[in-house]
């Protein structure tokens, strides 16, 4: 018996999809020595600790194993001396053996810089007296 239904709510399985996508486009970017950078790393992590939280509320045995993930993905944090997460894990003090609805939190949507040429792009602004080839 699967324990997750055949079909996703509206919009839920296209955006897994894409996820899933730009993981494999980020893997082949960046799979060599050298090409990561602090802020580059510390993106990454965010969207797989989003991604944890997302998952946490497929089934109450995904949100078992999305805190040892989200506990996992602090430690690197910590270890690569990036700064804490908006949602810190479940602490060790935690007592496992009782059994309790496990409720994800809702992640915080921080503002983000605007990246790539999305809808309204209006093109680039050239200062007065420079050409479009930079001389």
């Amino acid at each position: 018996m699967n324990p997750l239904p055949a079909t996703a709510a509206p919009g839920v399985a296209e955006r897994a999809e894409v996820l899933a996508d730009a993981a494999c486009e980020l893997y082949d970017a960046a799979s060599s020595p050298g090409s990561w950078s602090a802020a580059a790393v510390e993106d990454a992590v965010e969207a797989m600790e989003t991604t944890a939280l997302a998952l946490a509320a497929a089934h109450p045995d995904a949100a078992t194993a999305m805190r040892a993930i989200g506990q996992q993905l602090a430690q690197l944090r910590e270890r690569l001396g990036l700064p804490p997460g908006e949602h810190p894990p479940a602490g060790p003090d935690e007592d496992e053996h009782q059994e309790q609805p496990v409720e994800p939190p809702t992640p915080i949507r921080r503002p983000r810089q605007r990246r790539g040429l999305g809808p309204g792009y209006q093109g680039l602004r050239i200062p007065p007296g420079r050409t479009a080839s930079g001389r």
